[in-house]
């Protein structure tokens, strides 16, 4: 591996200009493959027996529909004059409009545009009132003479289109479309001109209608302004830090120059960072569906991944850069400087990419789809940074400094004083630990790995796709709202998807007595004591509301409540129903095999009750298991639900995998490099003090995980093994030269600084997530600031400590002097042929 980096060193020492050249090339290359990326809106949550539940439900049942719920406003009571004709003109305005075409009334189940003072409005209308002219307390009072002489099952739906306040401020006007047929995208255009042409009539000022719909919520909102703003902001300020970090003290006329050099040096990074980030949109389109086909589409959430290499990709640039400084300060020429820091410096990168992507790449156990496509554009991005790290910016920096020194203009002495900063110098400070107390030290660092891990078993577990909304998003004040006031509103629906042996007398009763159970439940909505939605008690009751078909059913042997006979012909039965009965068909599906059964519910539960819900539901269904029925309940939320406990579950197996990994990788190097296998060990303990601490600080905090924050595993490993990586690889470089002062305090003092300049500027960037209107990644912000902090601290003061007490017994058993490769760790000139080739 030496050879490989001295021949990349060769090569940029001899053809820096080719290097340039061809790294420029790839960039294009990839810059127009990521004008071919494809940008998916749906949040996608996982591929699993509830996800096929939901395909399968879509495939049989295909005449779907949108429901469209437009919530109205009042400063005091809704049931008013002026929220009754609101109403009325937007009920007008959908019937006079193209889009009545799409209403469900034609199939002759209920109306396609249904409004809350609907009976109020019909009560006056027999009465001959004209209704323009009704008064607030007459439109009350038809309302409530209405509902007291409708049916108990209508009056029961009208009663839920009202809001709970008292007097209610709040009332909800549907309006059912059809969505057979139409592709995903063509129902949200659908629904959009709804939603548009309800905006568009003229309401009292007093009113505020807003139509909504949960789809539109998640696909309509735009995250790429949000990222842009977050990206922008934290390379921004990453660039004024690194201006801070890569600022040396000037000797006298020297100002000038030095400002340049950090220009220069800033510049450099800034150029990097773009590049990768270029180089990751094309790989990620080579590697997506429409070419290998390794990863999904891009999507909001994976939009965040240039954020990542900002905040990590900037720590590569830091650490050649100070290793450069450093050996041309020292009196190398910047050729013998970049062949030094390519060989030492430019390994130690090499392990850190390989750690971090391996972090990340573990996402590819998530059971969330997009985390794993992140992952791997997370780790292409890093590695890009990498390459970009050791081949264009070492090129132009070679370029630049010899032109410097053959006009005599290269700032040596200048270089030469960056150890002597206030950082470095601090950093050095806190070798004493490792030098006079490292057991106590250690003792305090178990002590809190400890108070961490009691922290991880508190943590919540949580999934909500609203948490992907812009929080400022005007939408989800309806959100609330419909929670709030609306039992969840009438879009939350839960699958009961059954197939088997369904066309049997002993099953069918299974499932008639199952619904009725099911009706029991606290989360399920009801109407006339039986489930709201489409089932097969609402066929059966049409059914028999049809004076043609009930004498044939009741020769059939069908009973009022629904059940069978035990010689019924129910494969028959069936067949009667679909072919007569509006609404059968969506709840029944003729197959090769028989038939294919569904109960669309309406619930209430929202994901905190998901799981609750799904449990009732198996438990209701349970008997028609026993007569060859399989019930499979579903629907987003407790897809959600069941994704935050796949999650939890899979985190810990997560973590072991990261950092064993991690940790197999570095045994593999010490021992090729050292013979030193300890050296792995001891270098990836700290992190496990890292993830302590930051899962107790997300417990003290109140951050839940989610798939966001779920990331910590491959975060902490990207973020806390490069920290003690470098630590450890400058202390055994140290460790074998023969200067002042001891190696603990040299490695310290010359990357110590580094190592806090790296966090400082890995912290801020990935702090700006902090003021995300998105909840996930302004949490995962706070949670990567918590992580570099520990992992700061783990790299300058617990591993110092473990590196002291190996120091200590290795020299005991005779090992002072290291084996195998330890030449490759010195910073003695290099032999290697420095002579410039001009670029042809």
């Amino acid at each position: 591996m030496a050879r490989l980096f001295e021949a990349l060193a060769r090569t940029l020492v001899r053809r820096p200009v080719v290097v340039l050249l061809a790294a420029l090339a790839l960039t294009g290359v990839f810059a127009a493959f990521s004008t071919q990326a494809v940008q998916e809106q749906d949040v996608q949550v996982g591929d699993d027996e509830l996800t096929t539940a939901l395909e399968t439900v879509e495939e049989r049942f295909g005449d779907r529909q949108s429901v469209l719920q437009v919530v109205i406003r009042a400063e005091e009571d809704v049931r008013s004059s002026e929220a009754l004709q609101a109403t009325i003109a937007i009920t007008q305005a959908i019937r006079g409009s193209e889009l009545a075409e799409t209403l469900i009334e034609e199939r002759g189940q209920q109306p396609g545009v249904v409004s809350f003072l609907d009976p109020a409005a019909q009560a006056a209308d027999m009465a001959g009132l004209d209704l323009a002219g009704l008064g607030d307390h007459q439109v009350r009072a038809f309302q409530d003479q209405a509902l007291q002489i409708l049916p108990a099952q209508v009056a029961d739906q009208v009663t839920a289109l009202v809001g709970e306040g008292d007097p209610p401020t709040a009332g909800l006007l549907l309006v059912f479309q059809h969505t057979g047929g139409l592709e995903d995208e063509a129902a949200r255009e659908q629904q959009r001109a709804m939603a548009q042409l309800v905006r568009d009539v003229a309401v009292a000022d007093d009113l505020e209608v807003t139509p909504f719909s949960f789809e539109l919520l998640l696909t309509d909102t735009d995250v790429g302004p949000e990222i842009g703003r977050l990206f922008g902001t934290a390379l921004g300020i990453i660039l004024l830090v690194l201006a801070i970090v890569y600022w040396i003290n000037p000797q006298a006329g020297q100002r000038l120059r030095i400002g340049r050099r950090t220009a220069g040096d800033v510049g450099l990074t800034l150029a990097v960072i773009v590049m990768a980030v270029v180089w990751m949109q094309g790989i990620g389109v080579l590697l997506g569906p429409d070419h290998a086909g390794l990863i999904d589409h891009f999507s909001p959430q994976t939009q965040i991944v240039p954020i990542l290499i900002v905040g990590l990709g900037v720590d590569f640039a830091i650490h050649l850069l100070a290793r450069y400084r450093s050996e041309v300060g020292r009196g190398a020429s910047p050729a013998e400087g970049l062949t030094t820091s390519m060989r030492t410096v430019g390994f130690t990168l090499l392990l850190v990419t390989a750690a971090t992507a391996i972090g990340f790449l573990t996402n590819l156990a998530s059971p969330v789809s997009f985390l794993a496509t992140l992952g791997v554009l997370a780790a292409v991005g890093i590695a890009s940074a990498f390459v970009l790290t050791l081949t264009f910016l070492p090129a132009i920096r070679l370029l630049l400094d010899r032109r410097a020194e053959r006009l005599d203009r290269l700032p040596a002495d200048a270089l030469a004083s960056q150890t002597h900063r206030r950082l470095p110098q601090l950093a050095g400070r806190a070798a004493w630990l490792a030098e006079r107390v490292p057991v106590p030290t250690l003792l305090v660092a178990l002590a809190l790995t400890v108070v961490g891990g009691y922290g991880f078993t508190q943590l919540d577990s949580e999934f909500s796709l609203t948490d992907f909304v812009p929080q400022d998003e005007p939408l989800l004040e309806v959100f609330d709202t419909l929670s709030e006031e609306f039992n969840g509103g009438f879009e939350e629906s839960t699958e009961v998807l059954l197939t088997g042996e369904l066309a049997t007398p002993e099953a069918h009763n299974a499932v008639v007595g199952s619904l009725e159970r099911a009706a029991e439940l606290q989360n399920v909505e009801t109407v006339g004591g039986v489930p709201d939605g489409s089932t097969l008690l609402g066929v059966f009751g049409r059914a028999f509301a049809d004076d043609g078909l009930a004498p044939e059913l009741a020769e059939a042997g069908v009973q009022r409540d629904g059940t069978v006979a035990n010689d019924t012909d129910v494969a028959a039965l069936y067949d009667l129903l679909l072919a007569e009965v509006p609404g059968a068909e969506d709840v029944l599906a003729r197959t090769d095999d028989g038939f294919v059964g569904r109960a669309e519910l309406r619930t209430s539960a929202g994901q905190s009750r998901a799981g609750e819900l799904e449990a009732g539901l198996l438990a209701a269904f349970a008997p028609a298991g026993d007569a060859d029925v399989q019930a499979v309940p579903v629907s987003q939320q407790i897809l959600q639900a069941r994704q935050a406990e796949e999650i939890e579950a899979t985190q810990i197996l997560s973590l072991l995998i990261a950092l064993g990994a991690a940790m197999l990788l570095l045994v593999v190097h010490f021992t090729i490099a050292d013979r030193r296998p300890m050296l792995g060990v001891l270098t990836v303990l700290p992190v496990g003090l890292v993830l302590a601490l930051t899962f107790g600080t997300m417990a003290v905090t109140g951050i839940p995980l989610n798939p966001v924050t779920a990331t910590l595993a491959a975060l902490s490993i990207g973020i806390g093994v490069p920290f003690t990586i470098h630590v450890t690889s400058r202390y055994l470089e140290e460790r074998a030269c023969d200067e002042e002062d001891t190696p603990m305090r040299r490695t310290m003092t010359r990357t110590g600084g580094a190592l806090a300049g790296s966090a400082l500027t890995t912290a801020i960037g990935f702090g700006v997530l902090t003021t995300s209107t998105l909840v996930p990644f302004a949490q995962l912000g706070y949670v990567i600031v918590y992580a570099i902090g520990y992992s700061l601290v783990a790299a300058v003061l617990v591993l110092p400590s473990l590196l002291a007490l190996w120091d200590r017994w290795d020299r005991r058993r005779g090992g002072g002097q290291l084996a195998g490769t330890s030449s490759s760790r010195t910073s003695t000139r290099s032999r290697i042929d420095t002579t410039p080739v001009t670029a042809p």
